[in-house]
Protein backbone atom coordinates (compact mmCIF):
# COMPACT_ATOMS: atom_id res chain seq x y z
CA UNK A 1 0.00 0.00 0.00
CA UNK A 2 1.27 3.47 -0.89
CA UNK A 3 0.16 6.69 0.76
CA UNK A 4 0.49 9.84 -1.31
CA UNK A 5 0.99 12.85 0.96
CA UNK A 6 1.69 15.45 -1.68
CA UNK A 7 -0.18 18.69 -1.05
CA UNK A 8 -1.54 20.17 -4.23
CA UNK A 9 -2.15 23.90 -4.31
CA UNK A 10 -4.66 25.04 -6.83
CA UNK A 11 -5.39 28.60 -7.85
CA UNK A 12 -8.65 28.62 -5.90
CA UNK A 13 -6.88 28.18 -2.54
CA UNK A 14 -3.61 30.08 -3.18
CA UNK A 15 -2.98 33.31 -1.26
CA UNK A 16 -3.14 36.53 -3.30
CA UNK A 17 -1.04 39.45 -2.10
CA UNK A 18 -2.86 42.72 -1.33
CA UNK A 19 -1.43 46.18 -0.75
CA UNK A 20 -4.29 47.10 1.56
CA UNK A 21 -7.49 45.83 3.11
CA UNK A 22 -9.87 48.33 4.64
CA UNK A 23 -7.82 50.81 6.67
CA UNK A 24 -4.84 48.45 6.95
CA UNK A 25 -1.97 48.90 4.45
CA UNK A 26 1.28 47.08 3.83
CA UNK A 27 4.14 49.32 4.93
CA UNK A 28 2.33 50.99 7.83
CA UNK A 29 4.87 51.64 10.59
CA UNK A 30 4.17 52.25 14.27
CA UNK A 31 6.20 54.73 16.32
CA UNK A 32 9.40 53.23 17.73
CA UNK A 33 9.01 51.66 21.17
CA UNK A 34 11.68 51.17 23.81
CA UNK A 35 12.04 48.01 25.84
CA UNK A 36 14.06 48.18 29.02
CA UNK A 37 15.75 44.83 29.57
CA UNK A 38 16.44 44.99 33.30
CA UNK A 39 18.64 42.72 35.39
CA UNK A 40 15.48 41.78 37.34
CA UNK A 41 13.72 40.68 34.13
CA UNK A 42 16.70 38.56 33.10
CA UNK A 43 16.84 36.99 36.56
CA UNK A 44 13.09 36.16 36.44
CA UNK A 45 13.49 34.50 33.03
CA UNK A 46 16.46 32.44 34.22
CA UNK A 47 14.58 31.46 37.43
CA UNK A 48 11.59 30.30 35.38
CA UNK A 49 13.84 28.24 33.10
CA UNK A 50 15.68 26.74 36.09
CA UNK A 51 12.35 25.74 37.66
CA UNK A 52 11.46 23.71 34.58
CA UNK A 53 14.73 22.29 33.24
CA UNK A 54 17.23 22.85 36.01
CA UNK A 55 20.23 25.12 36.30
CA UNK A 56 21.32 25.49 32.68
CA UNK A 57 22.82 28.52 31.04
CA UNK A 58 20.29 29.63 28.43
CA UNK A 59 20.84 32.94 26.69
CA UNK A 60 18.04 35.48 26.68
CA UNK A 61 16.17 35.66 23.36
CA UNK A 62 13.80 38.18 21.81
CA UNK A 63 10.83 35.97 22.74
CA UNK A 64 11.75 36.76 26.35
CA UNK A 65 11.30 40.51 25.78
CA UNK A 66 8.61 40.39 23.05
CA UNK A 67 6.58 37.28 23.92
CA UNK A 68 3.59 38.10 21.67
CA UNK A 69 4.57 40.03 18.52
CA UNK A 70 0.95 40.54 17.45
CA UNK A 71 -0.08 42.12 20.76
CA UNK A 72 3.14 44.16 20.78
CA UNK A 73 2.39 45.60 17.32
CA UNK A 74 -1.19 46.46 18.33
CA UNK A 75 -0.01 48.22 21.48
CA UNK A 76 2.55 50.12 19.39
CA UNK A 77 -0.35 51.55 17.39
CA UNK A 78 -0.77 49.41 14.28
CA UNK A 79 -4.40 48.77 13.27
CA UNK A 80 -6.13 45.43 13.12
CA UNK A 81 -8.72 44.61 10.49
CA UNK A 82 -12.32 45.09 11.52
CA UNK A 83 -15.66 43.87 10.20
CA UNK A 84 -14.85 40.18 9.90
CA UNK A 85 -16.93 37.37 11.37
CA UNK A 86 -13.96 35.90 13.22
CA UNK A 87 -10.34 36.81 13.96
CA UNK A 88 -7.77 34.28 15.12
CA UNK A 89 -4.10 34.36 16.03
CA UNK A 90 -2.20 32.83 13.13
CA UNK A 91 0.96 32.18 15.13
CA UNK A 92 4.24 33.90 15.89
CA UNK A 93 7.88 33.44 14.97
CA UNK A 94 11.07 34.83 16.48
CA UNK A 95 14.53 35.04 14.92
CA UNK A 96 17.38 35.89 17.28
CA UNK A 97 20.37 37.62 15.74
CA UNK A 98 22.18 38.45 19.00
CA UNK A 99 21.34 37.97 22.67
CA UNK A 100 19.62 41.04 24.10
CA UNK A 101 21.82 42.72 26.68
CA UNK A 102 20.84 44.59 29.82
CA UNK A 103 19.61 48.05 28.85
CA UNK A 104 17.43 49.55 26.14
CA UNK A 105 16.22 47.91 22.97
CA UNK A 106 14.38 49.76 20.23
CA UNK A 107 11.44 48.06 18.55
CA UNK A 108 9.77 49.16 15.32
CA UNK A 109 6.64 47.33 14.21
CA UNK A 110 5.39 47.31 10.63
CA UNK A 111 2.69 45.60 8.58
CA UNK A 112 4.72 43.54 6.13
CA UNK A 113 2.11 41.41 4.38
CA UNK A 114 -1.58 41.28 3.62
CA UNK A 115 -2.91 38.34 1.62
CA UNK A 116 -6.30 36.83 0.95
CA UNK A 117 -7.82 33.67 -0.38
CA UNK A 118 -11.09 31.76 -0.41
CA UNK A 119 -11.52 28.47 1.34
CA UNK A 120 -12.81 25.54 -0.69
CA UNK A 121 -16.16 26.29 0.97
CA UNK A 122 -16.09 29.88 -0.31
CA UNK A 123 -15.28 31.73 2.94
CA UNK A 124 -12.92 34.69 2.67
CA UNK A 125 -9.64 34.57 4.62
CA UNK A 126 -7.34 37.57 5.04
CA UNK A 127 -3.88 37.14 6.59
CA UNK A 128 -1.99 40.12 8.02
CA UNK A 129 1.64 39.79 9.12
CA UNK A 130 3.05 42.23 11.68
CA UNK A 131 6.86 42.34 11.90
CA UNK A 132 8.81 43.90 14.76
CA UNK A 133 12.54 44.56 14.40
CA UNK A 134 14.48 44.92 17.64
CA UNK A 135 17.81 46.74 17.67
CA UNK A 136 20.24 47.67 20.43
CA UNK A 137 21.45 51.17 21.28
CA UNK A 138 24.16 50.88 18.58
CA UNK A 139 21.49 50.17 15.95
CA UNK A 140 22.55 46.55 15.53
CA UNK A 141 19.80 44.02 14.88
CA UNK A 142 19.03 41.86 17.92
CA UNK A 143 16.14 39.99 16.36
CA UNK A 144 12.91 39.96 14.39
CA UNK A 145 9.53 38.87 15.72
CA UNK A 146 6.48 38.25 13.53
CA UNK A 147 2.85 37.83 14.50
CA UNK A 148 0.09 36.79 12.12
CA UNK A 149 -3.57 37.67 12.36
CA UNK A 150 -6.13 35.72 10.30
CA UNK A 151 -9.56 37.19 9.59
CA UNK A 152 -12.42 34.99 8.43
CA UNK A 153 -15.61 35.82 6.52
CA UNK A 154 -17.38 39.19 6.35
CA UNK A 155 -15.78 42.48 5.22
CA UNK A 156 -16.27 41.62 1.54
Amino acid sequence: MTIDSVNRVDAATAWSQLSECGEVRVGMVAPAQTINVSREHVDRVHSAIAAVVGDVDVPLGIADVCPDPLVFAMRAGLPRLAGFDQTIDGGSTWRDEAPPSIGLLYAVSQITEIAERRTTGGRRLVRVVYTTRLTDTRGELVGVAQGTSIHIGGAA
